[in-house]
């Protein structure tokens, strides 16, 4: 074969095996990785084919084959021997080079565009670890008697960990911040110390923030806006606020977003999904709370507060829903001047309510606050499925006349209707006083996991119940029932612990305003005047449960006649089915696989006989033949037993990410 023909079989060789190789296996392996299995396999066709004719290579690709019979050899060989070792490649590169699940791959084809900007981003994650490990040696964190579970119960161990977080700054303080709500997760003593967490972030200058604004709003500032304080009033770890007015005069209050923070969250982003996945796959502690998890669902609210044009929509629809709360109001928001990187917004003449002094000063009682916030969040809640899911102090504001103010919708909850009837179905629970019909309620708002032990679950439960004399439910008791879900492994939907972290923040909130409010007392009685229509008294909730099932007691009694005169006539059959639904498709597929390994494996055997009978014969045609089918059957049932091998091997790896 000559130069040209070489480099033409070589690259059609390359081509159909990269590509075909990932389809039959099952395997991504992308342009690349599938350019080097082919490569792999070709060389190793070639060398083979060298040790069968007993020729060396010549220079390049060409070989040096005489006549018609051994380039049909050299050929098959080639792609008998190259497609057997390209397959094994194939798998060995998916294993090694395969991106977990949950991390999106992102666009590449500006990246050639910027080597430099996109090396720096490459190797930032890296040099912000060794930062970020560095503090931690420092610190002495990197103890071994921090790796047991028992260390999150730890003092010491929460103090460190704020440190660190402190001493690293950027993102991760946000992080920390976040983490500290996940009392459902985290021990009260980490997250008590991770809410001391204060972002004392830098102030970006007026150039900065000028560009941004710039590039973000359809005009230039001096023609928006008719003055522009660039001090600003707060900086914190994604935005600061400047204080402005508009061209009508109107006073505004404009969130800016900091220039490149979107790098800065995927970097840390990174180094904290680097971290705890090695953390887990180590460290006790770390798999006891399930650290990456926990690290995706942090990296997932810090990229959300990143949109203002979601912050805009939320706060334009909590205006609009609860414009009839007495005492409670929200912020206007400017649609025509916010974007994704700024948000612009009705000052607010107030002070916070973490200021003692403010609430003192106000014409409106703090026992009258309290009972305002408490009324506006339930309605907020049972009402319009739309709720402030971070009400904290800092977060409001009271102004000279008594009103609250809410802000920040960086973080917001939605109650859908499958949320909404599990607490209703506690509420029924509740209010006959029935922990069996608890546990049922319990399990479905779950997933009706079969393997918790239901005596065990029903005792805790009944204990719960004597607590609340049949007096419905109210917050204070989603918490408690949500307490013992998480000490029996049931995991609720992600809508009722984001409720339940809400109902603890506000209780809190309610202790600074009022600290003798009684949070269960007044939020049941608020429950059972204004939110009848969402839970209502017991009896209302029993009759409307009755209701609910009457089709179904009204057929009864025909259906039980049926089945009495077919058992009298002897004509009642029972047919099961063994396998159904997930069951059935999981045998199948093990069926399958049994199938595919049975029929590759005695594929083998029957090629290796028939080449062992090609080997035995005289007659040349007929040993040609045998040996064609010989050769093709292995490579066939090899390619069975290789895509059971992948299968095999990804499935692991799945579970273990």
């Amino acid at each position: 074969m000559n130069v040209a023909l070489s480099i033409v079989v070589l690259l059609l060789f390359v081509f159909l095996v990269g590509k075909l190789c990932g389809r039959i296996l099952g395997v991504r392996l992308g342009r690349w990785r599938g350019f080097l299995v082919g490569i792999i396999g070709w060389l190793v066709g070639v060398a083979a084919t060298v040790v069968v004719l007993g020729h060396k290579a010549g220079d390049g690709w060409e070989l040096t084959i005489k006549g018609l019979d051994q380039t049909l050899i050299a050929i098959g060989v080639i792609l008998f021997v190259g497609v057997l070792a390209a397959m094994p490649t194939a798998i060995v590169l998916d294993v090694l080079t395969r991106r977990p699940i949950s991390v999106k791959p992102r666009r590449r084809r500006r990246r050639f565009l910027r080597p430099i900007r996109t090396a720096k981003a490459a190797l930032a994650p890296y040099s912000r670890l060794r930062e970020v490990a560095g503090n931690a040696r420092r610190a002495n964190l990197l103890q071994l008697r921090y790796a047991s579970a028992s260390a999150l119960q730890s003092p010491d161990f929460a103090v460190k960990i704020r440190s660190v977080l402190e001493e690293s700054g950027g993102m991760l303080v946000k992080f920390g911040q976040i983490a500290s709500t996940r009392t459902d997760i985290l021990p009260d003593t980490l997250t008590d110390e991770l809410a001391k967490l204060r972002a004392d972030a830098r102030r970006v200058d007026e150039t900065g923030v000028r560009g941004v604004l710039e590039a973000e709003l359809p005009a230039h500032v001096d023609e928006l806006f008719g003055s522009f304080e660039w001090t600003p009033l707060a900086a914190a770890s994604i935005g600061q606020t400047h204080r402005a007015t508009l061209t009508n005069g109107e006073r505004v209050v404009v969130k800016v977003q900091r220039p490149g923070i979107d790098e800065v969250i995927a970097r840390d982003a990174a180094v904290l999904r680097l971290v705890a996945r090695q953390l887990e796959r180590r460290v006790e502690a770390a798999r006891a709370i399930g650290l990456r998890a926990l690290a995706e669902e942090l990296i997932a609210g810090v990229e959300k507060e990143l949109d203002y044009v979601h912050e805009a929509v939320v706060g334009m629809k909590l205006r609009e829903q609860r414009a009839h709360d007495v005492g409670i109001a929200v912020p206007g928001v400017h649609p025509s001047l916010s974007t994704g990187r700024v948000l612009v917004m009705d000052e607010v003449p107030g002070r916070s309510t973490a200021d003692a002094a403010a609430l003192d000063e106000s014409p409106v009682a703090r026992p009258e606050l309290a009972r305002r916030l408490l009324s506006s969040f339930l309605g907020q809640v049972l009402q319009d499925g739309l709720y402030h899911a971070d009400p904290h102090p800092g977060n409001m504001m009271i102004d000279s006349a008594g009103t609250i103010w809410l802000l920040d919708f960086g973080s917001v909850g939605r109650l859908d209707p499958i949320a909404l009837e599990g607490l209703r179905g506690i509420a029924i629970g509740v209010a006959a006083q029935d922990a069996g019909v608890l546990v049922r309620a319990v399990r479905d708002l779950a997933g009706g996991d079969g393997l918790t032990d239901l005596r065990a679950l029903e005792t805790d439960l009944a204990g719960q119940l004597a607590h609340a004399n049949g007096s419905g439910i109210d917050p204070a008791m989603i918490t408690q029932v949500l307490a013992i879900m998480d000490r029996h492994d049931l995991r609720p939907p992600a809508t009722i612990t984001l409720l339940a972290r809400a109902l603890l923040t506000i209780e809190g909130t309610l202790k600074i305003i009022d600290p003798a409010f009684d949070l269960a007392t007044t939020s049941q009685e608020m429950v059972n005047q204004d939110h009848r229509g969402a839970f209502g008294t017991p009896q209302e909730i029993l009759q409307r449960e009755v209701l609910r099932v009457l089709p179904s007691l009204r057929t009864l009694p025909d259906h039980a006649e049926t089945i009495a005169s077919q058992l009298r006539l002897g004509r009642l059959s029972v047919r099961t089915e063994r396998f159904a639904g997930r069951d059935r498709e999981v045998v199948e597929d093990w069926i399958d696989r049994i199938a595919l390994v049975a029929i590759g494996g005695f594929g083998v055997i029957a090629a290796a006989i028939v080449l062992f009978a090609a080997s035995m014969t005289s007659n040349r045609d007929l040993e040609v033949t045998l040996r064609i089918l010989g050769f093709g059957g292995l490579l066939l049932c090899s390619v069975l037993l290789m895509r059971v091998a992948a299968g095999a091997l990804r499935r692991n790896l799945i579970r273990r990410d």
